[in-house]
């Protein structure tokens, strides 16, 4: 579905997860509440080509922070990474082109397995942090089966990443964290990148391969003088890596977001943007 495979199919599995993000990304030292939202607010945070934060903390303070038994949940609802071991933690201001993308994909889905009777079958993951390996990670959304098999945790077999055409490097720290069998372990993740001028919005689909993260396919949706166009399509997800186990009768099969589903989760998102 990829096309010719190329080197940038892949990504490798260590490295940093957010001490190498791009410079587009500020640094700054966390000293407290206030300075958090003072600094998340101000017109010269450089906010205007990115959503995010990246905040330099000691590891006891991020371990208090993202403490499920913390009070400090307003600090919390903005914050989507951490890690413990390079005492970091990624905040993000909330997005209306997030939330948009991440409902029209759901419901996609949802429509698709109607058929099937599976609707219910899955659990949603719309916030809430997944925790690996001293790293914990907030996902836009995310799906899993609410009875997963024995001794698999809940959380997502397949991730949903939105971005407003952030660099490759936040994508990939993203797709390595879900994929990593040490953190997310998820089975698939996808990324949707929302251009923030044009009508175009490009997702594309990663699945563990040998050991490292493969980009198995790239959908591109685009809009030119009204009319849309939809390359790659269906964006298929195995039925197996979404619900961890084979179909049981011949209706369950593999989910596949069609051309006219596509395009109408980009309307939803270019609707929402204005354009």
């Amino acid at each position: 579905m990829a096309g010719t495979e190329t080197k940038d199919d892949y990504l490798e599995l260590g490295g940093s997860f957010l001490k190498d993000l791009p410079q587009s990304i500020k640094r700054y030292p966390y000293e407290g509440a206030d300075s958090f939202f003072r600094t998340l607010n101000s017109p010269s945070s450089g906010h205007d080509r990115t959503e995010f934060a990246l905040f330099h903390a000691s590891r006891a303070t991020i371990e208090h922070l993202f403490s499920p038994i913390n009070e400090e949940t307003t600090i919390i609802s903005y914050c989507s990474s951490y890690d413990l071991t390079e005492e970091l933690f990624l905040a993000k201001m909330p997005s209306l082109g997030h939330t948009t993308a991440s409902s029209a994909l759901d419901f996609a889905i949802a429509q698709f397995l109607q058929p099937m009777g599976l609707s219910n079958s899955l659990h949603k993951y719309a916030g809430g942090t997944i925790t690996g390996r001293d790293r914990g990670k907030e996902g836009d959304h995310g799906w899993g089966p609410r009875r997963p098999p024995p001794g698999y945790p809940k959380r997502p077999s397949v991730a949903l990443e939105v971005a407003y055409s952030e660099s490759d490097s936040k994508l990939n720290s993203d797709v390595r964290f879900w994929l990593n069998p040490d953190d997310g372990n998820a089975k698939i993740c996808l990324t949707l990148r929302i251009d923030r001028a044009k009508t175009r919005i490009c997702i594309e689909k990663w699945q563990p391969q040998n050991g490292r993260p493969h980009r198995s396919q790239i959908i591109w949706i685009t809009k030119v003088s009204n009319q849309i166009s939809v390359t790659n399509h269906p964006l298929v997800i195995p039925f197996e890596d979404l619900f961890l186990r084979l179909p049981f009768t011949p209706t369950e099969r593999d989910i596949e977001v069609s051309k006219e589903a596509l395009e109408d989760i980009a309307d939803k998102i270019w609707d929402m943007q204005g354009l």
